[in-house]
């Protein structure tokens, strides 16, 4: 349990089962069809199991406000803008995120299969929540893959002080074997993604204070003053450079909201205009499955090696693990779990997350 100032922060256990029915009936009400309901449902419990809740359940009354605002389209109305060779542009037409990104891997695997690679954009979209999810799902099917998604201001560049590029976070995957984890390296471009530091404030937490800096240009562990701040980047001057270049990729390029104009899902004055750009290859057809297998025991037993036994792990592995550890149920904050029950009562939605014990 923290305490910061006069405010309880615990821990809930709560039903897996029942974070599914509270989207399920929330979204249902909201006339969002079946089957992006289900990809909601699959992304927003792999963010809550991995461990990643600044993407899982606690996005979900962002959501409803924002469809309110008639700045999320509930219907999934995902259209091909170009298809040429491995060449795809999909315009979101404002729905979801994650279903757009789903539609994107989908036709990013047909064509790598096809022409060995595949680049695919998404513009006119919203959050695609934890980027890992899609890592995870092409590479369990044999694919590698790069993505790269913007976001909302949240850096400024190395010598300013005005905010223009996201956390604008990359993710890389890569098939797995029969005896290891695909590997799943999932990161924001700053040193902390900023939903980390709205979780924070929200849960009355400090921050560590090399995380942003707050308007005043000073280093900050007040979570609320690095929201009127600045986040830093990853590396300094490095992390900018990578911020910039997600920003080229996946907004300027694909014709989506770019150079500070991505609005945060949070603002429900304005469509969020987010971009993705999705870079598949099949790893097969440089290899067999049985040299893959063998070439991916070797590497993974070569960078295990490299410390004590137990001490080293590879991008992913720490999800993984805690997943498997969060089958039937995961942990989210009190104020999560109020949040969420709370906008199921305000919504007339019958159904509740079910706390299953109070952590300290």
């Amino acid at each position: 349990m923290d305490i910061v100032g006069n405010y309880r922060c615990s821990k809930m256990r709560i039903s897996l089962k029942s974070v599914e029915n509270v989207i399920r009936e929330t979204l249902h009400k909201y006339d969002v069809p079946e089957t992006s309901i289900h990809v909601l449902i699959n992304t927003i419990q792999y963010a809550n199991q991995n461990g990643i809740s600044t993407h899982g359940i606690r996005h979900l009354p962002m959501y409803v406000n924002k469809i309110k605002a008639g700045h999320l389209n509930p219907k999934d109305e995902t259209s091909i803008e170009l298809d040429s060779g491995a060449l795809m542009l999909l315009d979101a037409n404002r729905t979801f995120g994650q279903v757009a990104a789903k539609h994107a891997v989908d036709y990013g695997m047909d064509k790598a299969n096809e022409y060995g690679i595949s680049m695919i954009g998404v513009r006119n979209s919203n959050t695609i929540g934890a980027a890992g999810f899609f890592g995870d799902y092409t590479a369990v099917r044999g694919y590698a893959t790069l993505i790269f998604a913007n976001s909302a201001p949240a850096i400024a560049p190395t010598g300013g002080y005005k905010t223009i590029f996201g956390t604008n976070p990359i993710c890389f995957s890569f098939p797995g074997s029969n005896n290891n984890n695909p590997i799943v390296l999932d990161m924001a471009t700053t040193v902390a993604a900023r939903s980390k530091i709205r979780l924070a404030a929200k849960n009355g937490e400090k921050i560590p204070i090399d995380w942003a800096i707050g308007p005043d240009g000073k280093a900050t562990d007040d979570p609320n003053l690095a929201l009127l701040g600045s986040l830093l980047p990853i590396a300094g001057y490095k992390g900018y450079g990578l911020s910039l270049f997600v920003d080229l990729l996946a907004g300027l390029m694909t014709g989506s909201a770019y150079a500070g104009a991505v609005k945060p899902l949070s603002d429900m004055s304005s469509d969020s205009k987010n971009g993705q750009l999705f870079i598949i290859i099949d790893v097969r057809k440089m290899m067999d499955n049985n040299e893959l297998n063998e070439r991916i025991d070797y590497f993974c037993q070569s960078v295990k090696s490299c410390g004590e036994d137990g001490k080293i792990m590879l991008p992913g592995e720490p999800g993984y693990r805690k997943a498997s550890e969060q089958r039937e149920s995961v942990l989210i904050s009190s104020r999560e779990y109020e949040d969420i029950n709370r906008m199921a009562y305000d919504n007339g939605i019958s159904v509740r997350l079910e706390k299953m014990e109070e952590v300290n």
